[in-house]
C-alpha cells in the first residue's frame, strides 16, 4: 500500500506539472489564404562626401576641378505602397502572392534641389503574381490582369514581411538567434528592386556591361552575405488595439570589400574603340561598413508583419589607382573617396482582411 500511495502521489504531482510546462511563443508566417494587407514602405537616406583625394600624373588635383565638391547632402527618398493578397503559403514562407503596386515615389538630388523621378512610377497600378516553383527553387513572376515589360519583374521579390528575421522555432523572452544568407537583401530592400521605366534607348555596350556586373559581382555578393549576420532578440509581446504583437529587436555591425577592378576594365574594353583605343591597368576596391538597429513587430494571430523600423549608418570608401594609355599618351592616377550616409526605413501595414468572396 505504501508503494501504491507513493506512486499515486508522484502521479498527482507530475500531471499538473506537464500541463503547466512553459511553452515558447510562435512568431511564424501563417496568414489565412485570401488575406489582403496594405503595406507602405518608406526609405529616407542622406549621404555626405567626407573626403576626396585625386592625384593625376603625380600632382594633386583640386576636387572642385573635377566637380567633386559636395556642399550639401545627397538625399535619396523612396515611398512604395502596395496591396498584398496571400494566396497560399508553405512552411514559414510564401507559396503564392498577388501584389498590386498602388503608389510609387522616388526623389533624389541635393537637399535644396531634389527632384521626383517619374521614370520610377512604371509599376504603379500594375499587379504581379508570385508563385513558388519547388523544382526550380525560385519564384515564377508574371503580370496579373495587367501588362508590363518582363525585365521589370527580374529583381522583384515577394517578401515584404521580413521573413528572414523570424526564428526557426518557438521562442521565449530573451532568446536570440542570427539571420544570415542571401535573404538578408530583403531586409534592406523589402520587395526587391524596382526597375526604372525610362524609355531612353540603351546601347549594346551598356547592356553587356550590366550582364558583366551581374556575373562578376554575384559571387562577391554571395560571399559578403554568408559572412554578414543580423542578431535578432525576442523581447515578448505587446498589445495594440485588439492585436497581440510579437517584438523582435535587431542589431548588426559588419564590414566588407568589393573588388570592382575587372568590371571597370571590362567597361574600358567595351568602349575602347569609340575612345580611340585605350589600354589600362588598374585596381579598384570599395570598402563598406554598416551598423544599425531595428524593430520588427509581428501580428501573432494574423501570422504576418505588422510593422518594421530600422536605422543604420553606412561608410563607403573607394581606392582607385592605375595607369592608362590613350591616344598615344600615358597617365597615372590615384583616387580616394569616402562617403558616409544615414538611412531611416519604416514599413507600416493598413488593411488586414480575409477574402469574403460574395458574402458582401
Amino acid at each position: 500500500m505504501n508503494a501504491t500511495k507513493a506512486l499515486t502521489s508522484l502521479a498527482l504531482l507530475t500531471i499538473p506539472t506537464v500541463g503547466f510546462m512553459a511553452r515558447g511563443d510562435s512568431v511564424s508566417f501563417k496568414p489565412e489564404e485570401g488575406t489582403t494587407v496594405e503595406k507602405t514602405l518608406s526609405i529616407e537616406s542622406s549621404f555626405y562626401m567626407d573626403d576626396l583625394s585625386i592625384v593625376f600624373d603625380g600632382g594633386e588635383v583640386s576636387p572642385d576641378m573635377m566637380g567633386g565638391s559636395m556642399d550639401e547632402a545627397l538625399i535619396v527618398n523612396v515611398t512604395l505602397g502596395v496591396t498584398d493578397e496571400y494566396l497560399s503559403s508553405r512552411t514559414g514562407a510564401i507559396g503564392s502572392l498577388l501584389r498590386t503596386y498602388d503608389e510609387m515615389a522616388f526623389e533624389a538630388g541635393g537637399e535644396s534641389s531634389a527632384e521626383t523621378q517619374d521614370a520610377f512610377n512604371t509599376m504603379e497600378g500594375l499587379t504581379v503574381k508570385f508563385v513558388w516553383d519547388a523544382e526550380g527553387e525560385d519564384f515564377v513572376k508574371s503580370f496579373h490582369e495587367s501588362e508590363g515589360e518582363d525585365e521589370w519583374l527580374e529583381n522583384l521579390d515577394p517578401d515584404m514581411d521580413l521573413l528572414q528575421l523570424l526564428p526557426s522555432d518557438e521562442v521565449s523572452v530573451g532568446d536570440s538567434w542570427e539571420a544570415r544568407g542571401e535573404g538578408l537583401l530583403t531586409v534592406f530592400s523589402p520587395g526587391g528592386m524596382l526597375a526604372s521605366g525610362s524609355e531612353q534607348e540603351t546601347n549594346p555596350e551598356a547592356e553587356e556591361l550590366v550582364e558583366l556586373a551581374k556575373e562578376q559581382m554575384g559571387s562577391q555578393l554571395e560571399s559578403m552575405l554568408e559572412e554578414f549576420a543580423i542578431k535578432c532578440t525576442y523581447t515578448g509581446t505587446q498589445t495594440e488595439g485588439d492585436k497581440e504583437l510579437g517584438a523582435i529587436e535587431i542589431e548588426f555591425s559588419g564590414d566588407a570589400e568589393i573588388d570592382l577592378s575587372e568590371l571597370i576594365l571590362s567597361a574600358i574594353e567595351l568602349n575602347a574603340e569609340r575612345m580611340g583605343g585605350v589600354e589600362a591597368d588598374l585596381s579598384a576596391v570599395v570598402s563598406l561598413e554598416l551598423e544599425g538597429t531595428g524593430l520588427l513587430l509581428w501580428d501573432m494571430k494574423a501570422g504576418h508583419i505588422h510593422s518594421f523600423s530600422m536605422k543604420y549608418e553606412i561608410i563607403a570608401g573607394m581606392d582607385l589607382e592605375g595607369d592608362v594609355d590613350a591616344m598615344g599618351e600615358n597617365h597615372t592616377f590615384e583616387v580616394a573617396v569616402e562617403v558616409s550616409g544615414e538611412v531611416d526605413m519604416s514599413l507600416e501595414t493598413g488593411g488586414d482582411e480575409e477574402d469574403e468572396g460574395d458574402d458582401e
